[in-house]
């Protein structure tokens, strides 16, 4: 099992030194992150890349950082929107083995992932999944969904958790240990959030997900802290220690994992999964470390989509 962000980026360079070297597609490529983290992945061995956007810019702030790009090909395409449309073809036609958002609004790359045109999309409801360690926790944790659904129904919160299942399944976590967060562990009358964590066990017990095992509602000290867990009486297998903790907005989500990001050290990596292939989507404001661990996370997803979903064994 994957447990660290380093032992993500040395099960991508394991891969790659097996012989299979994803591509990644990244749109609007002049974003001086974006493109070092590109860089050091290629060099590292982690995947191979094609830069689209204005190739002016982007050999500008090459210089400015020295990179070389040596192995990485760029594709002038001076147009945002342009560009994301040439990476989103090059993976539609078999061409990229993931796409990574650069410098443009992630509403520009998902119209362009969404196109009707292209043939990207794989199921109902794309969703992203934070890929987070915290240096407090004894293993990765993965939460959803913090930036694609504003407010999803009861069926999207279960298509965003097997979402998350893919995930977790790529890194060797399987089965992954899911909570299904609320402010408490019982399904108030008039807390929507309990309400709907009820409503998706119900929904887990009926179409039994592979690799999953559940629980919900759970506030997030029981789902995280086995001591609080022990404290308070609360026992389970998924107490103390989840894999994935599916939040119960998108708010909750994202204040969780910023919040964690700034108080907490914790580096984060992200990844849209619904989709053929996988999109590395990160704030432009996250480190390069964040930016290489989320090309990493793609490259797992994009071999573990490869292996056609069988991603039992452990990339350790």
């Amino acid at each position: 099992m994957i447990k660290s962000s380093q032992d993500i980026i040395r099960a991508a360079k394991k891969l790659s030194a097996g012989g299979i070297r994803p591509r990644v597609a990244v749109a609007v490529a002049q974003d001086p992150d974006v493109l070092e983290a590109m860089q050091s992945a290629h060099d590292d061995g982690i995947c191979d890349g094609t830069l689209f956007g204005d190739e002016a810019k982007i050999r500008e702030l090459g210089e400015k950082d020295d990179l070389s790009f040596d192995g990485l090909e760029i594709i002038h395409i001076p147009d945002p929107a342009e560009a994301v449309m040439a990476a989103v073809e090059m993976a539609d036609t078999g061409k990229a083995d993931a796409i990574m958002k650069g410098f443009v609004p992630t509403s520009t790359l998902l119209k362009g992932v969404l196109d009707r045109r292209f043939h990207l999309r794989a199921g109902p409801t794309l969703s992203h999944v934070a890929v987070i360690d915290i240096p407090s926790y004894h293993k990765l944790l993965l939460i959803t969904d913090g930036g694609m659904i504003v407010k999803p129904t009861v069926e999207q919160k279960f298509d965003i958790l097997t979402n998350a299942l893919v995930v977790a399944h790529a890194l060797g976590i399987n089965p992954a240990k899911v909570a299904l967060s609320a402010a408490g562990e019982t399904a108030v009358k008039g807390q929507p959030q309990a309400e709907d964590a009820a409503a998706v066990m119900r929904m887990i017990q009926d179409r039994k997900p592979a690799g999953c095992e559940a629980i919900g509602p759970i506030g997030f000290d029981l789902a995280v802290s086995a001591g609080t867990a022990t404290r308070v009486g609360y026992a389970g297998p998924v107490a103390g220690d989840a894999d994935v903790l599916i939040s119960g907005s998108i708010e909750e989500c994202n204040v969780t994992v910023k919040a964690l990001i700034i108080f907490a050290e914790t580096i984060f990596a992200g990844v849209i999964v619904g989709a053929r292939v996988p999109v590395s989507l990160v704030s432009r404001t996250d480190p390069v470390i964040g930016k290489k661990t989320s090309l990493a996370l793609a490259c797992l997803v994009a071999d573990y989509y490869r292996r056609g979903g069988k991603g039992e064994e452990s990339h350790g």
